[in-house]
């Protein structure tokens, strides 16, 4: 006496199985087209923050060098000479101090 079995196996469809792997491909197509929109958007920040600093380096050497020609323009050296050569200023200075009363009278 045999016993036999009446459960029929169940068989996956092939039309389920290519659906699958296709739904399997488009994930990772998905996921490499992500991955590479942020590698390029990385590496394009760090070019914009590198040129911004080379930017900002820039200016801060000329606001320098604009501050140290400001200073050598107002220096009491430079303006003492220009008042002798070219305005024909003298430096004689009194040795006695006189006062001006603001009073008429």
């Amino acid at each position: 006496m045999t016993i036999q079995n009446d459960i029929s196996q169940k068989k996956v469809q092939p039309q389920e199985i290519e659906f699958l792997w296709l739904v399997i491909i488009c994930l990772i197509f998905c996921e490499l087209l992500v991955y590479t929109w942020v590698r390029t958007e990385s590496t394009q920040t760090i070019l914009r923050v590198s040129k911004t600093q080379t930017a900002h380096i820039k200016k801060t050497s000329y606001n320098k060098a604009l501050s140290l020609e400001r200073d050598r323009l107002k220096s009491d050296d430079r303006i003492t000479r220009i008042a002798k050569t070219q305005l024909n200023l003298s430096t004689d200075t009194l040795e006695q101090t006189i006062y001006l009363s603001g009073e008429e009278g």
